[in-house]
Parts: structure tokens; C-alpha cells; sequence
């Protein structure tokens, strides 16, 4: 006996059970830990949620989560979807309990939420979603169309010796209250242009600065060019308050990675890397906009992020960077590891799509 249903938060203990006990596999072994409120990370985004689990006699063994909120495509206003928190129990993957009402789910789910696309992203090293997901197959009729708009890594920037912004063009301070007009404009502005963007023009930032927990007015960095004028922004995340990443292992090479770093965060008085069984420490840079996509905008405001952060603790901070991403000499010189991943357009067997705007995507890495 299976049935898929809607979550409800009664079922929270539950879903941090199975969500904590399915691992993104690789060299270094991670959990998301998302205690003690599942549902707090949907709670602090606009838009609509859908939480759907497969049920089985012993419990729930397969979940994932539709998020749709206002978007832009091709300079219009439009509804865009996200699809994430995948995650399937072994017996799950090979019965295909879940697998099985995903196509329906998700055609019902555009047509009545008026949905054009969705986004999703795959870790690039996990082959079984790839082969499971993307791949074409002819005898799954109802099987969602994936269409890769870009590469991209999630670029953890470490704290190891500290450093003070170099000499720049452009000056960066942080942002007051009266600030918040000029950066939602900037934010606006930008997202207009690309696909999937978001709706700043409605409140996006005003919203996130409410909502977000931890995130504040005095945590968004700016930048200003010699005539005085914005030409970009970033704000500074800490995610503890809804998720946080814990090491399970260490394999292969990461275990000298480990071993490396651990000593040289020894010799710097930095952070050592955790322990399986513990979480790191770490933010996110968001609500990101350079104009001309400038590298040495965001070189500034990096350096003055890392400055101001550099021995309260943190690991390392993480942004988003497109392959052949224009901005990626602005890390140059920085400690960073990466971690690649696949950004696709989902749509429907009976909506199917192919093409899409190139250029940089309103995907909120932050949010996955």
C-alpha cells in the first residue's frame, strides 16, 4: 500500500528524518540538516509550495518540493517554478514509488499555477539523477522535458590568511536604510533582463530583508564608481536559522584535502575543517547585481566581504559562478573549492520546450 499526498507540517519530524538521512554522495559525504522547522525555508519565500511524499506501511520513503513565485522570461512578467528536495529512500528508487507520479504531478501542477517553466539544478557528479532524470527515455511517456540552460559551480571562497581590500576604482561601504531604494532599483533593473529573474519590482528585496533571518540591511555591501553613481550590490546570507551542511566522511582525495587545509588553518589560526558528525560554517553572498558585469565591481566587494569576516568563525562564504562566467576574475587569488553542478529548464512532456534565453539566470542559488 502507496500513496502520494500533500505534506502537511505534521509531518515535519518525519521529513527532517528522511531529508537528513539521504546524503549527496561524492568525495566529501554532506547532509542538509533543516531542524527544527522543515517547512521555515519555504516559509520565507513569496510565491506558492507544494511539499509532495510518497507514503508507504512504514513510513515516507520519497519527498520533493514545487516553489512557484513571479518571474521574468524574455522581458515579460511570467510564473516560474522551482523544483528541489529531491530525495528518495533506496526501496523508493527501486520500486519507483515516487518516480512514477512525477510527470503527472508536475503537468497538473503547471497548468493549474499557470507555471511556463521550471527550474532545477543536478549536481553535476551525480550521474543516478542525471541517467534518472534527464536522459530521454522512449517508454516513459509522461517523462518532464530537462533542458540545460547553464554549468555552474557553487564556489566556496575560504577564510585562510587574512587580507585587507586592495586599491579599486570603485568604493564599496555598507548599505543604510535609505540604501534600500537605489540597491532594489539596481536589482530590478538587472533581473528585468534575465530569464527567470525575479520580481524586485514588486518587493523582492524589502520581502528578504523581512523574511530572511539573519539577513539585514547592514549585511548588503555597495558599490559606488568615481562619478558616485551604484554600479553594484551584494548582501551577505548566513542560512543557519532554516539549513546548515554536515560532514558525514571524508573520501579519496578529500581526506588529504582535509589533511592539508587542516594544517595550514593551523599555521593561519583559521578555521580547521569540521569533523564528520559536524556542520560548517559558512553564508552566501545574494541578491548579487554588477553592472556590465563588471569583474572588478565584484573583486571590490568580495575583498570587503572577506575583510569584515575574516576570524568570526566562518569556513568559507559561497557565491554562484557560471562556467566561462565573466565575473571569475574577480576570485583570482582567493582559496576556493567548487562544486559544479547542471541548471535546467523543466517542462512538462505535453508543454515540452527547447529554447530558452541565454545569459545569466534569475536562480537563486542561496534558496536550492
Amino acid at each position: 500500500m502507496s500513496r502520494l499526498r500533500r505534506a502537511t507540517r505534521e509531518d515535519n519530524t518525519r521529513l527532517l528524518d528522511l531529508f537528513g538521512s539521504v546524503p549527496m554522495q561524492g568525495e566529501l559525504v554532506l547532509t542538509t540538516q533543516r531542524s527544527p522547522d522543515f517547512f521555515s525555508l519555504y516559509d520565507i519565500q513569496r510565491g506558492d509550495t507544494e511539499l509532495w511524499v510518497h507514503e508507504v506501511e512504514d513510513g515516507l520513503d520519497g519527498m520533493g518540493t514545487i516553489l512557484v513565485r513571479d518571474g521574468w522570461l524574455e522581458g515579460r512578467p511570467c510564473r516560474v517554478g522551482y523544483l528541489g528536495d529531491l530525495r528518495t529512500r533506496f526501496s523508493a528508487r527501486r520500486s519507483r514509488g515516487l518516480a512514477r507520479f512525477y510527470g503527472p504531478v508536475l503537468e497538473e501542477t503547471a497548468k493549474r499555477l499557470g507555471v511556463e517553466a521550471f527550474l532545477t539544478s543536478v549536481m553535476a557528479s551525480n550521474a543516478a539523477a542525471l541517467q534518472a532524470l534527464v536522459k530521454r527515455k522512449a517508454n516513459r511517456v509522461n517523462q518532464p522535458h530537462y533542458t540545460r540552460l547553464r554549468r555552474f559551480s557553487a564556489v566556496s571562497v575560504h577564510f585562510t590568511r587574512r587580507r585587507q581590500p586592495g586599491r579599486s576604482r570603485f568604493q564599496v561601504r555598507r548599505a543604510t536604510p535609505g540604501d534600500v531604494p537605489a540597491m532594489s532599483a539596481l536589482l530590478d533593473a538587472d533581473h528585468r533582463a534575465r530569464p527567470f529573474g525575479y520580481r524586485y519590482d514588486q518587493g523582492e528585496l524589502q520581502h528578504r530583508l523581512e523574511r530572511w533571518p539573519g539577513l539585514s540591511v547592514e549585511g548588503s555591501y555597495l558599490a559606488f564608481d568615481g562619478g558616485g553613481r551604484l554600479v553594484g550590490c551584494t548582501s551577505v546570507w548566513d542560512p543557519e536559522a532554516v539549513k546548515r551542511y554536515r560532514v558525514l566522511a571524508y573520501r579519496g582525495s578529500m581526506r588529504w584535502v582535509k589533511w592539508g587545509y587542516d594544517a595550514m588553518a593551523t599555521v593561519l589560526r583559521a578555521p580547521r575543517l569540521p569533523e564528520p558528525g559536524h556542520d560548517f560554517r559558512y553564508f552566501y553572498l545574494c541578491n548579487t547585481s554588477i553592472t556590465g558585469e563588471d569583474p572588478d565591481i565584484l573583486r571590490a566587494l568580495v575583498e570587503h566581504v572577506y575583510a569584515d569576516h575574516h576570524g568570526k568563525g566562518y569556513h568559507f562564504f559561497s557565491l554562484y559562478m557560471d562556467h566561462d562566467d565573466p565575473h571569475e576574475p574577480a576570485l583570482k587569488g582567493f582559496f576556493q573549492r567548487r562544486l559544479d553542478f547542471h541548471l535546467y529548464a523543466v517542462t512538462p512532456a505535453g508543454l515540452a520546450r527547447e529554447h530558452f534565453p541565454a545569459g545569466r539566470t534569475g536562480f537563486e542559488m542561496a534558496l536550492a
